[in-house]
């Protein structure tokens, strides 16, 4: 395959009309960057967005942006849900308002072909001299699948996602047309003109926990991505199977505070069960998502795992993903766990307030010091 050595692109001329930029950064008054980004350790965030009807939706993505950038945040995960913004023109918001920041962006194949997405990355790539990187999804979420008359089962979307991730890669690396028959894209020809230098191509993340998830993972994700089980189930499963392959990232969310005891109280009271969130938990244990049958059996058989390790959120009905709950230095130990079982990537879920990102430093801290 020929590799494109094309330099960083440079915009010249006039800029052309548009919105106004958002008002300028301020410093932080603490100083520099406070989340101390470990070696071995990327952290990323989760740009949450306005829902129809919530007001400045603008000014809210722009301040948690912001507030990641000064943090020193790798980049902020966007959202792909039919109920969520665009993830390509929040994308475009991030990369507007920041200097830094990598938008990653999720990325669902039915809703967006191949060479669109290519084209897409291209352009955003080119207006603002930044990589961005990819999420790919397959769907989690058995309505939206049988919305839009998805008749492919959870195997054949992983086969269609390393198509996907595969012609996407080729579109920005060759220079000319390419020719690819596959099970679920056939080109002949295409030619998109959409090479991009090495160091500008996204990184590909894949998230899933199935069979099927990993065997693709392992063929065409730069990252693989998991909602965590408890570490040393995470460690006997999810990491050896993944052994030799690509980098491993987990999505979770952290309550921190100095003292245990405070932790819990702010998570407890943040995440409280009703009778009908047990019921929701109950019916995920059928769900077609691996990885929410596996975190709807922990909620079920328990709530709290190795001290640290909640299913609160999910047994609350408030989201999908694990809590590591406790003071710094234990939220930080278990973490140490998860790293020497060879997880790279830190994709956090609930952080976007200037204070959750500075509990988030004072346990990434911790973990330097581990």
């Amino acid at each position: 395959m020929r590799q494109s050595a094309l330099p960083a692109p440079e915009l010249t001329g006039c800029p052309a009309p548009g919105p106004p930029r958002p008002p300028p950064r301020r410093e932080r008054p603490n100083g520099p960057r406070s989340v101390p980004v470990t070696p071995d350790f990327e952290v990323y965030a989760t740009a949450r967005t306005a829902r129809p009807g919530e007001p400045h939706g603008l000014s809210a993505l722009t301040e948690i942006s912001r507030t990641a950038e000064a943090n020193g945040v790798t980049g902020l995960l966007a959202f792909y849900h039919h109920h969520n913004p665009d993830p390509w023109l929040v994308a475009s918001t991030l990369l507007g308002a920041t200097d830094r920041l990598v938008p990653l962006i999720a990325t669902q194949p039915y809703a967006l072909p191949p060479f669109t997405a290519a084209q897409m990355i291209h352009t955003l790539t080119v207006l603002h001299g930044r990589r961005v990187d990819l999420n790919l999804i397959t769907g989690a979420t058995g309505a939206e699948l049988r919305q839009v008359g998805e008749t492919l089962d959870a195997t054949e979307r992983y086969a269609r996602a390393a198509e996907y991730a595969h012609v996407v890669r080729r579109l920005l690396s060759e220079e000319g047309p390419i020719t690819f028959a596959g099970t679920h894209y056939r080109f002949e020809g295409l030619r998109m003109n959409t090479p991009l230098a090495l160091a500008l191509r996204p990184r590909v993340f894949l998230a899933g926990s199935s069979p099927a998830a990993l065997a693709t993972a392992r063929e065409a994700a730069d990252v693989a991505v998991t909602h965590p089980e408890p570490v040393d189930r995470f460690a006997a499963d999810y990491a050896r199977a993944l052994a030799g392959g690509p980098r491993i990232g987990i999505r979770v969310g952290i309550v921190a505070r100095p003292t245990a005891a405070e932790a819990w109280t702010v998570a407890r009271e943040a995440y409280r069960e009703t009778r009908a969130s047990r019921l929701a938990t109950a019916l995920r244990r059928t769900s077609g998502s691996d990885w929410s049958r596996r975190l709807a059996a922990l909620a079920i058989d328990g709530d709290v795992y190795d001290d640290v390790y909640w299913t609160g959120a999910y047994r609350a009905d408030k989201g999908t993903l694990p809590l590591l709950v406790g003071a710094y230095a234990d939220v930080a130990g278990y973490l140490a766990r998860y790293r020497a079982a060879g997880v790279r990537v830190l994709v956090l879920g609930n952080t976007s307030t200037a204070e959750d990102f500075g509990h988030v430093a004072a346990v990434l801290a911790e973990l330097r010091r581990d």
